[in-house]
């Protein structure tokens, strides 16, 4: 899966970072000649900061730049305080170090240059290329515009959108004073006029350096032209009497360097994509600057773009999940800019409301995991088979504080092994008969008949295209991993057969051609890794789960799991952790597991089975999902169509 992003600004690069240390094959597009490495700064929530982290655990060696802001004071110009807020760490960063830091993380040819986009080529009705004005064309599967406010591809998407009249305009620039950084520490500062548009802002974006701000008035600008001259003489004349830390950052700063903006924006689009191409960040979406939200939502995109693109490959679907999750808070945040410009050009009328957006519900933040969960497993295990509906109940629930780490356990590595171990199973008979009695034991459905009609000689060959799987995304890997259960517990499919093991991995999106690359090379490696690992271990039971938290306290769990037993095990070891109580929608479930069998669906909805029947039955008939049912049981599957 290729996808070609056309522009290189924050929402850009960082979406091109997590598909490409996820792997994806990635082409970023910028139509200058090189990057901008001048600019102004940004001031970001602590949400945006919750992105950088998570990319910075691709590469720990790179720091995070930036400056932490924990304060805001509203003054007037005679200095009297308005109002002082604590913030939770904002940060407030230049720029072009944000810039050079998500660049540092692509590869030489992930980055190009000087192209300028054209227009998109497109094939039976499907973009397949984009054309740039220097002649070159990049060819993708996916293609995101993340080209600013200005956008030439939401314009080829959507036409011409209608921005509102610049009734204000921001001044800004940088400047280098570390005495008035040590003056003003962590502490973001805006003077606003009491009976004017006219407002100054400070904020430190390092040890010595400042970004500084003014937004006036456009009533009040008496010239057209913005050379540096003009610029320094209409910021003296309207900021003259603002007091002596203004006046300091006048008198350092080079004018040469300061950009104008105009302050607009557009009313919230329908929707952000078309076909195979998106829009993300001010290319979607445009709030004033009044809410310091660009950047935060530019990071936020990415993410959550990422995030979804990894889970599912359905880009329409994908598309339609991503403006359903932003659209709500996107839309507050131009209300709020457009709310506090009116209250700004009437300053007079005395409402003041805080120039920042508010942080994401608690439910919606981003977590590190507290706990790791090491998974001993492999795909004939039937016991690992019979714990999915407790796994899946975990995830929900508590989720967000631990992360799963497959390994496989080579459970079958020929007949002629278990043969001379003389277990409880030495044949495919035995497997048979053993099946057929944990199906009248579980709900879940399991079909003996692969054992009696086309036995696996081994579970080798599915464990190691599951490890190929893992080298291209962990995601799809999750999903790969659980449809080929589901073909063998379900469906009676010999999971050996390596077509049908090709098959499926373009069902759920993975790059064929590499997994069957990797299946012969780099993944029996991982496999036999995997192998060493478990012996290492002492692994004797499949399933093992083995959970450490961060001070390495230990809990293994072997075998067949009750839910509650699970549960106090991410409790004991992270007594913090609060279980997510959303009451989540039938087809919500769909959304996040693909898949699922009835006893699953009735087990995470907290339903009886015939509740559950009429529920899914009715889904069915609906279109959303398409139901698969043979003698043993059925498989519910989202119908990413509808």
């Amino acid at each position: 899966m290729k996808v070609v992003i056309i522009g290189s600004g924050i929402a850009g690069l960082a979406l091109g970072t997590i598909l490409s240390q996820n792997g994806y094959t990635i082409s970023i597009n910028e139509r200058d000649s090189e990057q901008i490495r001048n600019g102004h700064a940004f001031l970001m929530h602590p949400d945006a900061m919750d992105v950088l982290n998570i990319i910075s655990n691709y590469h720990p060696q790179f720091e995070i730049p930036g400056q932490v802001i924990d304060k805001i004071v509203l003054k007037r110009p005679d200095d009297s305080i308005i109002q002082s807020t604590d913030l939770e760490s904002w940060i407030c960063m230049k720029r072009v170090d944000i810039i050079k830091y998500l660049s540092s993380f692509l590869k030489e040819n992930e980055l190009h240059y000087n192209r300028n986009f054209s227009h998109f080529i497109y094939e039976n009705n499907k973009a397949v290329a984009v054309q740039f004005l220097n002649g070159d064309i990049e060819y993708g599967d996916i293609f995101i515009g993340a080209d600013g406010a200005k956008s030439n591809v939401r314009k080829a998407l959507f036409g011409e959108v209608t921005f509102t009249p610049v009734e204000v305009k921001e001044i800004v620039g940088v400047i280098n004073n570390p005495s008035l950084v040590a003056k003003l520490p962590s502490t973001f500062t805006k003077y606003m006029s009491a009976d004017k548009g006219l407002a100054v802002g400070l904020i430190p974006c390092s040890d010595t350096e400042m970004v500084w701000f003014m937004q006036y008035d456009v009533r009040l600008q008496t010239q057209i032209e913005f050379s540096p001259e003009c610029l320094k003489a209409l910021s003296f004349d309207l900021l003259q009497n603002f007091p002596e830390e203004v006046q300091e950052v006048l008198q350092s700063n080079n004018f040469t360097n300061n950009f104008v903006w105009y302050s607009t924006d557009f009313d919230l689009l329908p929707t952000f994509h078309k076909g195979n191409i998106a829009l993300i960040g001010d290319a979607a979406h445009v709030a004033l600057p009044f809410t310091s939200a660009g950047t935060t939502n530019a990071l936020i995109d990415a993410h959550k773009m990422a995030e979804l693109l990894l889970e599912n490959p359905n880009f329409d679907f994908v598309c339609n999940m991503f403006y359903n999750d932003r659209a709500k808070q996107l839309k507050e945040h131009i209300n709020l800019g457009r709310e506090i410009k009116n209250n700004f050009l009437n300053a007079s009328k005395g409402k003041i409301k805080l120039p920042l957006i508010k942080q994401l519900k608690e439910t919606d933040k981003i977590i590190e995991p507290k706990i790791e969960i090491l998974y001993f497993t492999d795909p004939i295990c039937s016991t690992c088979w019979l714990v999915q509906p407790q796994l899946r109940k975990l995830s929900l629930l508590y989720g967000k504080y631990f992360e799963i780490k497959y390994h496989m356990g080579g459970l079958l590595p020929n007949w002629d092994v278990l043969k001379n171990k003389k277990g409880k199973i030495t044949q495919p008979s035995e497997a048979a008969e053993h099946w057929q009695e944990i199906s009248e034991l579980h709900e879940m459905p399991i079909s003996p008949d692969v054992w009696l009609n086309s036995p696996l000689a081994s579970s080798f060959p599915p464990s190691i295209a599951i490890k190929a799987a893992q080298m291209q995304n962990k995601i799809k890997a999750f999903h790969y991993h659980r449809r080929i259960k589901e073909l063998l517990f379900v469906e009676s499919k010999n999971i050996t057969d390596i077509e049908l093991l090709f098959n499926t991995a373009m069902e759920v999106g993975l790059d064929v051609e590499k997994l069957k690359n990797d299946i012969n090379k780099s993944a029996i490696v991982k496999f036999e890794e995997d192998l060493q690992y478990a012996a290492q271990l002492n692994i004797k039971v499949l399933p093992t789960f083995i959970l450490s938290n961060e001070f390495n306290e230990k809990i293994i769990l072997n075998g067949y799991q009750e839910y509650d037993i699970m549960e106090k095990a991410i409790l004991d070891l992270y007594p913090l952790a609060q279980k997510d109580i959303t009451i989540r929608k039938p087809l919500e479930l769909f959304q996040i597991y693909l898949s699922m069998t009835t006893h699953e669906f009735s087990y995470l909805m907290d339903i009886d089975k015939m509740e559950a029947e009429n529920i899914l039955k009715n889904l069915a008939h609906s279109g959303l999902v398409n139901r698969k049912k043979n003698n043993t049981g059925t498989i519910w599957k989202l119908n990413y169509s509808n």
